[in-house]
């Protein structure tokens, strides 16, 4: 893929005026999410391995495909320029400022444009997604790209949920791993030592391939119980008190004691209004692996005990194959309400009784 690209051009636009040239420096300035954003962008251009295994995700290549003809998808995998723009300003009075913008070229002509809008890698909650990658593709905004084929991609913590299929849902625990699965490969010593130290910053620990915050999370099974083994989903609403930070695995306490029998590995992590129809329609018409226990889950819950009518939710996808059986059942010293995180090494001491790491 990508055989034929012989040149790359990296430009970062700080101001309406900036002209083209740039240097690792300027990467230093701004927020949290403008240096992330800033960075990434640097990494596309600085290493082709990192941005072939970029391209190479399903959820992209896929998308590109169903946005392009036969002869389109071959003459993107056939470009032999790419301009990667970072923080490119619209034209319009009304100023449109995309992130990072991947344009594609074959024989001289634009074949294909990726917009990747990044929010802030510990940022939860992202509001008005939809109206701001409406902007990133209309031609008012950015008429250099005319009626070439464009992907809007929304870079987030957890995944989103659209209406539209003009626009993808990224999240950065899927960029982290590009990034880890690149770090593997026999590069070249200062590239490599540019792409580990964007992962020490993106991830902030030296700790696999996933950024999170704590080991384990444990929460009251209550009456979702069942359908939380029979599905290997968990959903709590997106909101205080269950603003918790993200784990590598989850588990239940029962009633009775607080017994956890199991460590259940977290897959995915998709916030959305089970109450709204059409984002679950949405969702019965894309690709999610997990769409069909999602949307039983859902049901059968809605038969049950239900949904706050008005609360948006965050669902937690369990692997169904990849958990750890806690033959000692474990339990806190007290069962009490609430999210509480353990080490690994606790929950795995062996011990009947094992104590929180943190509330």
């Amino acid at each position: 893929m990508l055989n034929k690209l012989e040149k790359k051009r990296f430009r970062l636009y700080q101001t309406e005026n900036s002209k083209y040239k740039s240097s690792l420096f300027d990467l230093i300035g701004g927020d949290l999410e403008t240096k992330q954003t800033k960075g990434l962008a640097y990494l596309l251009n600085l290493s082709s391995e990192f941005l072939e295994g970029f391209i190479r995700m399903n959820v992209i290549n896929n998308n590109m495909k169903d946005r392009l003809s036969e002869a389109g998808y071959k003459a993107l995998l056939n470009s032999d320029f790419l301009s990667i723009d970072a923080e490119m300003v619209s034209l319009e009075k009304e100023k449109v400022r995309r992130d990072i913008t991947l344009s594609f070229f074959y024989k001289s002509k634009k074949c294909f444009v990726l917009v990747l809008e990044a929010k802030n890698i510990r940022a939860g909650k992202v509001y008005n997604l939809e109206k701001q990658l409406e902007k990133y593709i209309d031609n008012k905004y950015f008429p250099h790209d005319g009626n070439v084929p464009k992907l809007a991609v929304a870079l987030t913590k957890y995944k989103q949920s659209f209406r539209s299929n003009k626009f993808i849902s990224l999240t950065w625990v899927e960029i982290i791993q590009v990034l880890h699965q690149t770090l593997q490969l026999n590069l070249e010593s200062t590239k490599y030592e540019v792409l580990k130290d964007y992962y020490n910053f993106i991830t902030g620990v030296d700790k696999g391939m996933n950024y999170y915050e704590k080991e384990v999370l444990s929460v009251p099974a209550g009456k979702t119980f069942e359908e939380i083994t029979n599905y290997h989903i968990h959903a709590c609403p997106d909101r205080s008190p269950y603003n918790y930070r993200d784990p590598l695995f989850i588990a239940f306490r029962q009633k009775n004691g607080g017994v956890m029998d199991k460590l259940y590995k977290i897959e995915d992590i998709l916030i959305l209004p089970p109450k709204n129809q059409s984002v679950l329609k949405d969702i019965s018409d894309g690709s999610l692996s997990y769409k069909q226990r999602l949307l039983t889950y859902i049901d059968e819950r809605n038969k049950g005990h239900g949904f706050k009518k008005h609360d948006i939710y965050r669902f937690y996808i369990l692997s169904e194959r990849e958990h750890i059986s806690l033959q000692h059942c474990p339990k806190p010293e007290k069962n009490n309400s609430g999210g509480w995180y353990y080490t690994l090494s606790e929950v795995l001491s062996g011990r009947k009784v094992i104590y929180t790491d943190s509330k």
